[in-house]
């Protein structure tokens, strides 16, 4: 996790996961990227059959001034952090359209999104999420202190989640603890979760299997019950085995696991 892009929009910079982009940086000896993008001229239309956002043009007449003002008080954030603020760089070339925050995503290790009660985080999970092709971690409202000490795996033996592990090796060889999340009776055909902790010990990664029981709330609120149990602080998670659309019409572990998780998340499809 030696590159870590944190996006920030002109109405979330004092709600940008700042401190978390920080400490992962200082953390794996690397740098966080801070950058700008810009509000859409009117709301994004999220394409629920394809993979990710339609967005209008952004560039208007108030562009230069809603960048200037925003890299101005994100300057300000970051000389307030303190030793780590180092380890961040803000970008001063602000990106022209908000959905080239996914083209950007694609050469970093991971990209940091806040949850938020209003601004669009949404939308920019889900470009970075769909078309950066890499992890992306979203924090709970609020969250600023270190996490991975306590890494919480949940294992449905996904292709996403597979390939979300070999993303997040450094999270997991740096963890204190690591413990595999299964649900009984969710899961797609492949290997266990007594064989992933076998494969991780492998890579030199110490893992232990809690089992939970499924019920009748959904196994997304089944896995957040046994990460919160177990002290989890950072639980990865693959995104969307179940297609988008038919989370949102129906629901789903990631869906509700968005929605509801209490500490920050790592996904990945």
């Amino acid at each position: 996790m030696k590159h870590v892009f944190l996006p920030f929009g002109l109405d979330g910079v004092e709600r940008a996961p700042l401190e978390v982009a920080a400490h992962l940086a200082e953390r794996f000896d690397g740098r966080a990227v801070a950058m700008f993008y810009p509000r859409p001229v009117e709301s994004p239309l999220v394409d629920p059959m394809g993979v990710g956002i339609i967005d209008y043009a952004d560039q208007g007449p108030d562009l230069a001034r809603e960048a200037d003002t925003a890299l101005t008080a994100m300057r300000g954030r970051i000389s307030g952090l303190g030793a780590t603020a180092g380890r961040v760089v803000l970008n001063d070339q602000p990106l022209k359209a908000r959905f080239g925050i996914g083209e950007h995503a694609r050469l970093f290790d991971l990209t940091v999104v806040g949850k938020a009660e209003e601004t669009d985080w949404r939308a920019v999970f889900e470009t970075a999420l769909f078309e950066g092709g890499r992890s992306v971690m979203l924090t709970p409202i609020g969250w600023t202190r270190p996490s991975g000490d306590t890494v919480g795996v949940a294992w449905n033996r996904s292709t996403e989640t597979a390939r979300l592990i070999g993303q997040s090796m450094p999270l997991l060889r740096a963890a204190k603890k690591v413990v595999v999340i299964e649900i009984e009776g969710w899961s797609v055909p492949g290997p266990d979760g007594a064989a992933l902790v076998d494969y991780l010990k492998l890579h030199g990664v110490a893992a232990e299997v809690a089992m939970g029981s499924r019920s009748a709330r959904g196994p997304g609120l089944d896995v957040l019950d046994q990460a919160e149990a177990a002290g989890v602080d950072l639980l990865v998670k693959g995104a969307y085995t179940q297609s988008r659309l038919r989370q949102m019409i129906f629901g789903g572990a990631t869906s509700d696991i968005i929605a509801d998780a209490t500490m920050p998340v790592v996904f990945a499809h």
